[in-house]
């Protein structure tokens, strides 16, 4: 497993069901959340957190909880769940645990985790890995639909046994270049309704979302950076700290002390970031990928390409899951 640097947070916003409460775990007319079904939220955001540094073979298993109940938590109402990673030691993860319910707190504490391989964990010879599928992830950091996709291709993929080959592109100069749809000049409705769906989409994912106070920022050296990320086998978790940095924390991410900020967080040598955003290499590789994202048929971001088909937004991340679990089946993996 990667290094996973300390401080990341991840926020995740749950729909508890009828059979999530006390009363259906057999404590007899306490129709609110139960205490397990909100430590197993714990659990899947804290795991979640840790998967883009997972390598082959990668799991994490809860080694510890330690939770203090505080209030109510009911159903038919979104339960938000937060988690930083407060100490990597070793193989053990420890995380700040809370829970809040329309601005209540429910829970809060600790959780811990510890890095494992699984096939060493279950007792098995480590299998052979089949070739599992490859899907390319178009993306620019000047598309807020490109953050919240995002934080949803590397888990889709990963549940396949893939692996997402991530393709930064400059989204202006692919528009230009193809005469494409600008959303931003459309009639005043459609942006009306455009500005709520992508606050409403980000809610339903649990993402924090504040329009740029100077938006639109010039991307090019944060797509070098993250192209440069994608060469270092870090690109996932660093595209994803750079969206929330442009869409979540009003940064600046044209600057290069916060390029080099942001690697850092993630484990890259920030101190490289000058170098790698004025690299003619590095720039060239971005006006080819804007060369070949117009053969292939692109017209915007996010996109994810596999098996010849084009999965257009993040709205569409769910019939690239379906695909992938078709692929997997037909190739007798399923």
């Amino acid at each position: 497993m990667r290094p996973v640097p300390v401080g990341l947070v991840s926020r995740r916003v749950f729909d508890a069901q009828p059979e999530d409460t006390a009363a259906a775990k057999g404590n007899k007319g306490v129709d609110v959340v139960s205490t397990v079904s909100l430590i197993l939220m714990i659990e899947e955001t804290c795991g979640g957190l840790l998967q883009p540094y997972y390598e082959t073979d990668d799991a994490t298993v809860g080694a510890r909880v330690a939770v203090d109940h505080v209030g109510p938590a009911h159903i038919g109402r979104p339960i938000d769940v937060t988690a930083r990673l407060d100490a990597v030691e070793g193989r053990r993860h420890r995380f700040a645990v809370t829970i809040e319910q329309d601005g209540r707190p429910v829970m809060t504490g600790e959780h811990a985790r510890v890095a494992v391989s699984l096939a060493r964990f279950l007792g098995r010879a480590a299998p052979t890995p089949a070739a599992g599928p490859e899907v390319e992830f178009w993306f620019d950091v000047h598309s807020p639909w490109c953050y919240l996709a995002s934080h949803r291709i590397g888990g889709i993929v990963r549940d396949h046994g893939g692996r997402v080959r991530w393709r930064p592109v400059h989204l202006a100069n692919l528009i230009e270049a193809i005469k494409g749809r600008q959303p931003l000049t459309e009639n005043a409705a459609f942006v009306r309704w455009y500005r709520q769906d992508i606050l409403d989409q980000a809610e339903l994912l649990g993402l924090p979302y504040r329009e740029h106070p100077a938006y639109p920022l010039r991307p090019s050296r944060a797509l070098r950076a993250a192209l440069w990320a994608a060469d270092q086998g870090a690109a996932e978790p660093f595209v994803q700290a750079l969206m929330r940095a442009y869409w979540a924390e009003a940064r600046d991410i044209a600057d290069v002390a916060v390029l080099a900020h942001l690697a850092e967080a993630v484990g890259l040598l920030g101190g490289r970031v000058a170098t790698v955003v004025e690299d003619p290499a590095i720039k060239a590789a971005i006006e080819a990928n804007g060369r070949e994202a117009i053969e292939r048929g692109l017209f915007g971001v996010p996109t994810a390409l596999f098996g010849g088909k084009i999965f257009f937004g993040n709205d569409h991340l769910d019939l690239l899951d379906r695909h992938l679990g078709r692929w997997r089946v037909d190739h007798g993996q399923g």
